[in-house]
């Protein structure tokens, strides 16, 4: 009879079998090869140990690859997101702010929805700290989109700083906010699968945002993060997954819904007709490149486009003014998301995120 693959798992040896092996970090790969879970302390060690340097890109990995594979736990995701809060570089932000992202990789891909709903929502009167990122697994990362709509994202920290204070948002460069990174984010690169990275970023917001939208790419995925969220003491945030896939609220079915408030996490599942909106399809909003989502975004935000695209922006823009607290409850929230992009001030924002993150 054949062994179990758990069987030869276990069996992984405990003590490296040579000494180029024998580092700081074979303990915890020995650990994850085994399929063992790590405790938010064990975590938070092999996180110090994994980014700290000193250790050779094949061993990294091996672990990075090892803990994907064996799935991360709300235990796991705490502890190396407390670690990776301490590897930030901070910027000023008033109480309240928000941060607006989704973790790519998702089975369903549209144009660059939470950096169009971030800019809805601050021209709702929120304030925005929204992370971004170059595209990992498209050409299409929320940095790349406000490259093309005339954003410098990539500048210096204190051109993000003057954004936040002077607009009430701002996108901050991840490569920017996270020098340290820097070698892990190559390996995970060259890997080209997603990794606990995909996730830890967008729970450690260099502003301190403790209210956030979170997309994930499976719905496995929601419980874990809202559960790490909630041991970290965030305020309010809405840990989301479309049932099409899409790492968003979704307008073409239900979506189930991560929340994190006072301290504890629970779950429920939630349709575009809660916030007061028609489910619509979305396949046909799907972008081929930064170009292309930038021209969508354009469209909605100057009320040239009335159809499924300005309704998924208004339904994620919601959710965040809702998080926010700036709505008493969500069909208010979507009322608020249409009166900013009618009204023009959604535009207003990107055109003032223009001038002061282009200035010499």
């Amino acid at each position: 009879m054949p062994a179990k693959r758990t069987s030869w798992q276990r069996s992984a040896p405990v003590v490296p079998t040579s000494a180029k092996s024998d580092t700081r970090l074979f303990p915890f790969l020995a650990k994850l090869v085994r399929g063992e879970d790590m405790t938010a302390r064990e975590a938070a060690e092999f996180f110090k140990v994994l980014t700290g340097g000193g250790l050779g890109s094949n061993q990294m990995a091996a672990a990075l690859t090892a803990l994907t594979a064996k799935g991360e736990t709300d235990e796991e995701l705490a502890g190396m997101a407390s670690v990776m809060r301490t590897l930030a570089e901070k910027i000023r932000s008033p109480k309240g702010a928000v941060d607006i992202a989704g973790t790519g990789s998702s089975a369903a891909k549209t144009f660059n929805v939470s950096t169009a709903a971030a800019l809805v929502a601050a021209g709702a009167g929120l304030t925005v700290a929204k992370q971004s990122n170059r595209g990992v697994t498209t050409k299409c990362g929320s940095a790349d989109v406000l490259g093309e709509l005339g954003v410098k994202v990539a500048g210096e920290i204190a051109v993000a700083q003057a954004a936040l204070s002077g607009v009430g948002l701002t996108f901050m460069f991840a490569p920017k906010f996270f020098p340290g990174l820097r070698r892990v984010a190559d390996i995970r690169s060259s890997l080209g699968i997603r990794t606990c990275l995909n996730l830890l970023g967008l729970m450690a917001n260099p502003a301190g945002a403790t209210r956030q939208i979170i997309g994930v790419w499976h719905r496995s995925m929601v419980e874990p993060v809202a559960s790490a969220l909630a041991m970290l003491k965030a305020e309010h945030v809405w840990v989301v997954h479309g049932q099409d896939g899409m790492d968003e609220i979704t307008l073409a079915g239900k979506t189930l819904v991560g929340v994190v408030k006072n301290g504890s996490a629970t779950s429920h599942v939630m349709s575009p007709t809660d916030m007061g909106l028609k489910l619509g399809k979305v396949e046909h909003l799907r972008a081929a490149d930064a170009k292309q989502s930038a021209a969508i975004i354009r469209d909605v935000l100057s009320s040239k486009r009335r159809d499924e695209a300005r309704s998924l922006v208004v339904l994620n823009a919601a959710a965040a003014i809702y998080v926010g607290g700036l709505a008493k409850d969500p069909v208010h929230a979507a009322r608020l998301a249409e009166q900013s992009i009618d009204s023009g001030m959604a535009q207003n924002k990107l055109e003032r995120l223009i001038q002061i993150t282009n200035k010499k």
